[in-house]
């Protein structure tokens, strides 16, 4: 069967039928064959033709969940959804996406190939990525959200690394666990390798027996990172466990959330954070507050404790967020700030300093003064969700 696929979703293996784009473009490119070298991947994918036709019945079809591209006209650097610019800054950013991105894909060409995993040449792509987690985790945070839709397998992997990172740092953990937290980000989901492309790539809701053969990823991930080198503990434990859950529910275990680590119970918050806000073939994104506000409805899925610490680690609250003021108030948050997700609309109901309630008084935040999620019980606010829904107007 003949497709029409963007040249970055270009694989070793597929059969080239034919190429569109200016003939000027194309004098020098074998037609008609079986793409057998990586360099010659590698101009294809970052060339200027438009579209690659193959034939899935003499090659090997589009791996993972990779769709067409969008439009030309839509815009993508790096595999993201921006347009080009100018500012150095910016710069720096998509060229270590676009960086990590490549990395991450030859580590799946390895795979495919029958090659064990060699993390050290991972070393580069995350030292880079932890470079500019460390220097502006917002803005990097951010533009990794724009993925396009035929890029998110591969930048799946670079944002749950960024986001495991970023969060470490917030937990205070060592260096060297912050490192190997960030590799655990990048290889989580190598188990899709395995994972027939009619199952990963299906746009609809997968049947019973297709949900069963993918529920296999992480057990085979796990084993194809047991077969690499310099494999961090960590990175095996995310990978085989990021689908767990508090309650028990998860797989491929059913483990409850004493017996998962610390490691694991991020990589499952970090993990389904970005997909959520992530552009899917079945799916658009969400915003960063809808995906928070409904992750921390989802009673038994995430630790409650992390899931805090990984929200502040963001500088996100979702409406409905209990929080504490640099000005010593504590307030709902009543309406989110898309363009500056870190300054909401706060309602300010008590007072810190006087130990009283004060009369409810909204305040659109100008800085980033919001100091902290907070747990309700520790202000002894015992019936929460009542007096949250009094705060909102949420009550008839």
């Amino acid at each position: 069967m003949l497709r029409r696929i963007s040249p970055c979703n270009v694989e070793l293996g597929m059969y080239v039928h034919a190429l569109e784009g200016r003939w000027a473009d194309q004098p020098h490119w074998r037609l008609q064959c079986v793409l057998d070298d990586e360099a010659e991947v590698e101009r294809l994918r970052h060339g200027v033709l438009t579209a690659v036709v193959i034939d899935t019945d003499k090659g090997r079809t589009v791996p993972f969940d990779t769709r067409r591209a969008p439009a030309a006209a839509a815009g993508t650097v790096a595999g993201l959804q921006v347009g080009k610019t100018a500012d150095p800054n910016m710069k720096g950013l998509l060229q270590t996406v676009g960086r990590s991105r490549r990395e991450v894909r030859k580590i799946v060409e390895d795979v495919r190939l029958g090659r064990p995993i060699s993390v050290a040449r991972l070393g580069p792509a995350l030292a880079d990525l932890s470079e500019q987690v460390e220097r502006n985790a917002a803005a990097f945070l951010g533009i990794l959200r724009l993925k396009a839709r035929d890029e998110y397998t591969y930048l799946h992997s670079v944002a749950v690394s960024a986001l495991m990172m970023n969060f470490a740092r917030v937990l205070d953990r060592p260096a060297d666990e912050v490192s190997a937290l960030g590799m655990a980000g990048l290889l989580h989901d190598v188990g899709k390798i395995a994972m027939p492309p009619a199952i990963l790539n299906k746009p609809g809701k997968l049947t019973d027996e297709e949900f069963a053969v993918m529920r296999r990823h992480s057990e085979d991930g796990a084993r194809i990172l047991k077969a690499g080198t310099g494999v961090p503990d960590e990175a095996f434990d995310v990978c085989l466990h990021h689908h767990e859950r508090m309650d028990g529910r998860g797989y491929p275990f059913g483990l409850t959330g004493d017996r998962l680590s610390l490691a694991a119970r991020m990589g499952a918050i970090c993990d389904v954070y970005d997909a959520l806000t992530s552009h899917r073939a079945y799916k658009d994104a969400w915003s960063p507050q809808k995906a928070l506000a409904e992750m921390k409805a989802w009673e038994g899925h995430f630790d409650p404790v992390l899931l805090r610490a990984f929200i502040r680690s963001l500088g996100i609250f979702p409406r409905g967020s209990l929080v504490r003021l640099r000005d010593s108030l504590l307030g709902v948050v009543v309406e989110d700030n898309i363009e500056q997700p870190t300054r909401p609309t706060v309602r300010c109901f008590h007072s810190i300093p006087m130990k009283a309630p004060i009369p409810p008084e909204d305040v659109r935040l100008a800085h980033d003064n919001v100091l902290s999620l907070e747990d309700p019980m520790d202000w002894r606010i015992v019936d929460w969700p009542s007096v949250r829904a009094r705060l909102l107007g949420d009550v008839g």
